[in-house]
């Protein structure tokens, strides 16, 4: 499991495809969130959000955003070098 925080300032959007579950909550500011149906979402403090894996997601701002998330990638355990 993973955890932290992801700001976004004015400018370039991220498109990002989830290799993993994960999950956002807004703290501070506002994003635009669509997905590729072209579903579009306003993001603001209290949000709370669940990406799956394998959706791509694009994430936009006027100013900034701040949210915190958690996800779960996939760990390899007991990796061998064969």
């Amino acid at each position: 499991m993973s955890a932290g925080f992801y700001r976004l300032e004015r400018g370039t959007p991220l498109v990002y495809t989830y290799t993993y579950d994960e999950m956002k909550i807004i703290l501070e500011g506002k994003f635009e969130i669509s997905d590729e149906t072209g579903q579009k979402v306003t993001a603001t403090p209290g949000d709370v959000f669940y990406f799956p894996k394998g959706a791509t997601i694009t994430f936009t701002t006027d100013d900034y955003g701040l949210a915190f998330y958690v996800g779960t990638p996939r760990l390899r355990l007991n990796q061998t070098n064969d």
